[in-house]
């Protein structure tokens, strides 16, 4: 497998007022104060004149603190991490700095997050939006302070999940008003898919999918030079090496060590039920990802072109999953990003996503569908690839009858652990 960078994410903002509200003085409180102060004034009664001024300088004195309580104080977020698997621990840093001598007696900081992302050891609320909690911090912050708080945040689930947006709160000292500013510093975390090794899900360690009988395109890989040999007439002008040729006083071509691509595509089916109005069947979907991820990265370590194809939607756009074959370190980290995006609910009939994907494919690729049932008309495709010259591989999730069909191996991954292979349906295609 190969290694996958994990990168920190920043964000951060700069408060301006924002909206604010009175919990105890109002209008009334005001002019009522106001006409106390002008009687007691007129009248010389000197305690009721110092009781009104109070209110007044009270209620004065608070609105003019809380419209600054705000004002120059900093937030910034950071992700230890922006790419994670199910389990890992991501760390959340939130710092707020009060730029101005005036300090913060009572700040609240409500960032909302995914319901997926899990603070450790720090209690959530419900938001107002669906699938969304927030996580508050309360403190007071003295004039030109910075504070920080690490958070530890549990990923336990495959997704992309978004943190954002932050209200940042406050109050004046007597607690006569308040103040809120909402800002929308998104961050995110995506966390790939569970890989699970090979026999966990009861493959085989060797000839994982099958043995592999397709013809192997044998190609020359013009990076690695093993050797020169004389020139014959049928070989390309390119190919001469002219330093060798100088050395020996005759035509001499570089000779490049051959190489071997395998094409895999793997066709992930989400479709959990027969027809879409009985629901979906979260566990299952999930499973039939992970499958696909670990089939992913497996393939990838044995030098396989790996392409994945889904009939579900990336998240962020409205297009189903169509990543084609392709290698590279930057290929398995793309593979597991889409998987990770990837909604667990069917939007494309699963046959055509099948065929559209293996219009493409070079004749001999392997090509793996990952399923928990057989929708109409899968099989007949099938059979149809494998009397082309593809390889064709079954991994069936779950329990699932599969006819017997010639040439068809098929794998089945129940539970944690997986049966054997059948035996009976891994026949060899005919060759003519």
């Amino acid at each position: 497998m190969f290694p996958v960078r994990l990168l920190p994410r920043r964000r951060g903002l700069g408060a301006e007022p924002g909206a604010t509200r009175s919990l105890f003085f109002n209008r009334a409180w005001i002019g009522g104060a106001g006409i106390v102060l002008l009687l007691g004034v007129a009248t010389g009664m000197t305690a009721l004149s110092l009781l009104a001024l109070l209110v007044l300088v009270t209620a004065g004195l608070g609105a003019a603190w809380n419209r600054w309580s705000l004002v120059g104080v900093e937030y910034q977020r950071v992700l230890s991490i922006d790419r994670a698997f199910p389990g890992d621990v991501v760390t959340l840093t939130i710092t707020v700095v009060n730029r101005k001598p005036l300090p913060l007696p009572w700040l609240a900081i409500e960032d909302e997050l995914a319901e997926a992302l899990q603070p450790v050891d720090r209690e959530t609320t419900m938001s107002g939006t669906t699938g969304r909690r927030v996580l508050r911090i309360v403190s007071n912050v003295r004039p030109y302070e910075r504070v920080t708080w690490r958070v530890p945040v549990r990923c336990p689930a495959r997704g992309l999940h978004t943190l954002g947006p932050v209200t940042l709160r406050a109050a004046d000292p007597f607690g006569f008003f308040s103040s809120r500013l909402t800002r929308d510093v998104a961050d995110a975390v995506l966390v790939y898919p569970r890989l699970v090794p090979m026999p966990e899900l009861g493959f085989p360690p060797r000839l994982a999918l099958g043995e592999t009988r397709v013809v192997r395109h044998l190609l020359s890989d013009p990076s690695r030079v093993v050797g020169v040999r004389d020139y014959r007439p049928d070989d390309p002008f390119r190919s001469v090496h002219w330093k060798a040729t100088a050395r020996q006083g005759a035509l001499q071509v570089r000779i490049a060590e051959p190489t071997t691509t395998l094409q895999l595509a793997i066709f992930v089916n989400l479709d959990t039920f027969e027809h879409y109005w009985e629901g979906l069947d979260v566990a299952t979907a999930e499973r039939v990802i992970e499958v696909a991820a670990s089939l992913s990265s497996w393939a990838t370590g044995q030098r396989y072109a790996v392409g994945v194809y889904a009939n579900g939607v990336v998240a962020g756009s409205d297009q189903a999953l169509r990543i084609p074959p392709g290698r590279g370190p930057a290929q398995l980290p793309r593979l597991l990003e889409g998987l990770a995006k990837i909604s667990p609910y069917s939007t494309v009939a699963f046959v055509r996503t099948l065929r559209a994907g293996t219009v493409r494919l070079p004749w001999g690729s392997t090509i793996v569908v990952v399923t928990s049932l057989l929708p109409e008309g899968v099989l007949a495709q099938l059979a149809g690839l494998m009397a082309s010259g593809h390889r064709v591989v079954l991994v069936v999730v779950g329990e699932l009858d599969v006819p017997m069909v010639r040439g068809l191996v098929v794998r089945r991954v129940q539970g944690l652990r997986a049966a054997a292979v059948e035996p009976a349906l891994e026949m060899p295609v005919s060759s003519t």
